[in-house]
């Protein structure tokens, strides 16, 4: 009988050890050398309890010690309660972001293979509320304390940068420090709007998609109508109206005026790609949605909105270890044939995480038609 090695085995191949070695082997020095759990004992515990959804550490250790028998050929040493939380509060979060970028990279190496879609990328923020006394660092209002992730999402579901701040710390402010390419395309919501910053990515060839604030005043320099059975009223070319505004963004910019069939209500779509038809513009903002059904999913099937410590690493390192098992789920739905949506396989692996089967017979059956090569949908 041939031998199958678990579920959580087989996701674990995504990952070579000895790229999580090396960083841990690169940053180690941070945090105080390992006794008795390891580096990479710690990673696969603290993906067990992400793909199986355990609310605490104590349930996560526990269903661990019903699984005696397989975690040797997982590379993973059985752990106490409490060593596990200090290892999440003491050992640097930096390793599991590294190990998270390599593991981005390697897949965006596989998925580069198939066809290449338009490179838009969405860029937004969440929140998830922590207690005020439980988590002090976590600065938001008064009396309100949380946790802020802000994502930035490529076109195939995978977030290109995670970063994770305290609520109080505005979206601009972290927007500033990332890095486009020329050719990209940035999907933003009106609170990113500040024109200096626009501005920047404008200058370098990147294009970008947002709505525009109500406040903001503009003077119309040409005017395309729409026909009267589009749902696009207008098209308009402008430049801003203010000095304080023309000294920051002085080129012209594009508005894009769209009713919506269904709702009837109104948007002005605001743009720095004068090629485009309009009614790509308002389809293009629309994908926009795609983040916030990202953010929804991953605080409901994964552990974000629950932490196992309070200290600020803790957080970190549960937060990046979540970012893996997305990604790794991810990468099972590239992989698979069989057509599965991302929460059909989040069931499957948490049902059968510690299972001996073979889960490639079981994503890709013989019997199913081939991949569409087409846009993956990463929800439906």
């Amino acid at each position: 009988m041939a031998h199958n090695n678990t579920v959580l085995g087989n996701m674990l191949q995504f990952l070579p050890r000895h790229v999580f070695e090396r960083q841990v082997e690169t940053h180690g020095w941070r945090g105080p050398v390992p006794r008795k759990l390891s580096y990479w004992s710690q990673l696969v515990a603290m993906l067990f309890g992400q793909l199986s959804s355990k609310k605490s550490l104590r349930d996560l250790v526990f269903s661990l010690g019903q699984h005696r028998q397989k975690l040797y050929h997982l590379g993973l040493t059985p752990a106490k309660r409490s060593t596990l939380a200090e290892a999440n509060e003491k050992r640097p979060a930096l390793i599991f972001q590294k190990t998270y970028e390599k593991l981005l990279a390697r897949f965006q190496a596989e998925a580069g293979r198939q066809p290449k879609a338009r490179r838009v990328k969405i860029l937004d923020a969440t929140y998830v509320p922590v207690c005020a006394s439980l988590f002090p660092w976590a600065n938001f209002q008064p009396g309100k304390n949380a946790v802020k992730l802000h994502v930035l999402l490529d076109s195939v579901g995978a977030p290109q940068d995670v970063q994770v701040t305290p609520g109080q710390v505005h979206e601009l402010e972290v927007a500033r420090r990332l890095d486009f390419a020329p050719g990209d395309l940035v999907l933003l919501d009106r609170g990113y709007v500040d024109f200096a910053w626009l501005f920047s990515p404008h200058c370098r060839g990147v294009g970008f998609v947002t709505r525009l604030p109500r406040h903001i005043r503009y003077r119309v320099l040409q005017e395309r109508p729409g026909s009267p059975d589009s749902p696009v009223s207008a098209d308009q070319l402008v430049r801003l109206n203010t000095d304080y505004s023309r000294r920051r963004y002085p080129e012209t910019l594009r508005l894009v005026h769209y009713r919506d069939p269904e709702t009837g209500k109104e948007y002005v779509f605001l743009t720095n790609l004068p090629d485009l038809p309009a009614q790509t513009v308002a389809d293009l903002y629309r994908q926009r949605w795609q983040i916030e059904t990202f953010f929804r999913w991953i605080k409901q099937n994964l552990k974000i909105k629950a932490f196992y410590g309070t200290s600020e690493n803790a957080v970190l390192i549960q937060i990046w270890t979540a970012m893996i098992a997305y990604l790794l789920l991810l990468w099972l739905k590239v992989r698979s044939w069989a057509g599965w949506s991302i929460l059909e396989l989040a069931r499957l692996v948490q049902n059968l995480i510690m299972s001996r089967c073979n889960l490639w017979a079981l994503l890709c059956p013989r019997t199913a038609d081939p991949p569409d090569q087409g846009q993956l949908t990463l929800f439906t």
